[in-house]
């Protein structure tokens, strides 16, 4: 029995990522808001795709590839997707090298940069998850 919760660890990452923002610690700040958009993304794999936990792990931690081929993928499927983000991570840090950068030196991201990306961590997990919700499709015990 898996123990994942994306929709959970989506939550954890965004509240984390805002805490390291207001410590001034941009670079991990940036990491965590990176997982906040995977999480989300694969909470809509999981919900829409059947193979759900096995095309979540397909995926891995692939952000081009959750945002792409997967969102492509879901809005062929289900039409009424069409509103899912699509390349939300451009414009921004997030969508460089998640999730290897965890492992770059300190110091590579500013402040405006990590804003910008815990920012937009948020948008997209506003855009995901509140809708699942609403909709019935996500509990809001698995919050």
């Amino acid at each position: 029995m898996s123990e994942d919760s994306f929709p959970q660890a989506a939550g954890r990452h965004l509240y984390d990522a805002q805490i390291l923002l207001d410590k001034e610690r941009w670079d991990n700040a940036v990491y965590l808001a990176g997982y906040v958009v995977e999480c989300s993304f694969k909470v809509l794999v999981e919900v829409y795709i059947p193979e759900g936990k096995t095309a979540v792990k397909k995926y891995g931690h692939d952000l081009t590839e959750l945002q792409g081929k997967a969102m492509d993928r879901l809005r062929l499927m289900y039409p009424v997707l069409m509103q899912l983000p699509a390349s939300r991570t451009i414009g921004t840090v997030l969508h460089q090298n998640h999730p290897e950068r965890r492992y770059y030196k300190s110091g590579i991201w500013n402040q405006t940069q990590a804003q910008k990306a815990v920012d937009r961590a948020e948008e997209i997990y506003k855009e995901i998850i509140p809708k699942l919700v609403l909709d019935g499709r996500l509990s809001s015990k698995e919050l």
